[in-house]
């Protein structure tokens, strides 16, 4: 009788297995805010020679479902010329089960593109692993300016950023 339960068992779960291999990714649901309707394709060119940065490698949480500063990502740059800037951000980032990190960049307060991203989505084990993701900031006039990178929980439970970088681009 064993052996027969572990069979059912066995044939059960390999078709289930064959059946979530043959679901296409299009047919996985869309984690971005259904309520916003999708931007248009964005397509540019900058100028840019210059590259400041910031390294942190302090963990930080949060379970907060508004946007709160990353520590240790603020970038302040002088922009030679008037045109964009790009945002590198690269960080070790986790959630729990059943959650999505969002993140954006602000430069002097306002969103760069694309804003809401989904930088990490849930882990079975909650580990850390490496995610990355470039940010565009168009209009960026000449003179001083500051970007840095903010998070939040899409849920309300837990993320975590850990080792990270930003990087700028600018023109100098």
């Amino acid at each position: 009788m064993t052996c027969l339960g572990f069979r059912v068992h066995a044939g059960v779960l390999a078709g289930a297995a064959l059946l979530l291999a043959a679901v296409p990714a299009s047919a996985l649901p869309n984690h971005h805010n259904p309520l916003q309707t999708p931007l248009a394709p964005i397509s540019g060119t900058c100028i840019s020679g210059a590259i400041a940065y910031a390294v942190s490698t302090d963990q930080q949480t949060t379970s907060s479902k508004t946007y709160r500063d990353v520590t240790g990502t603020s970038v302040a740059f002088t922009q030679g010329t008037g045109g964009c800037a790009e945002v590198s951000f690269s960080a070790e980032a986790a959630t729990v089960p059943g959650e999505l990190l969002l993140t954006r960049v602000l430069l002097d307060g306002k969103e760069c593109a694309p804003a809401d991203n989904i930088f990490a989505s849930d882990s079975p084990s909650s580990d850390l692993a490496d995610h990355a993701m470039n940010y565009i900031c168009g209009n960026v006039p000449a003179g001083n300016h500051t970007a840095k990178v903010q998070f939040r929980s899409r849920f309300g439970r837990k993320v975590a950023l850990d080792y990270r970088t930003t990087i700028v681009r600018y023109a100098p």
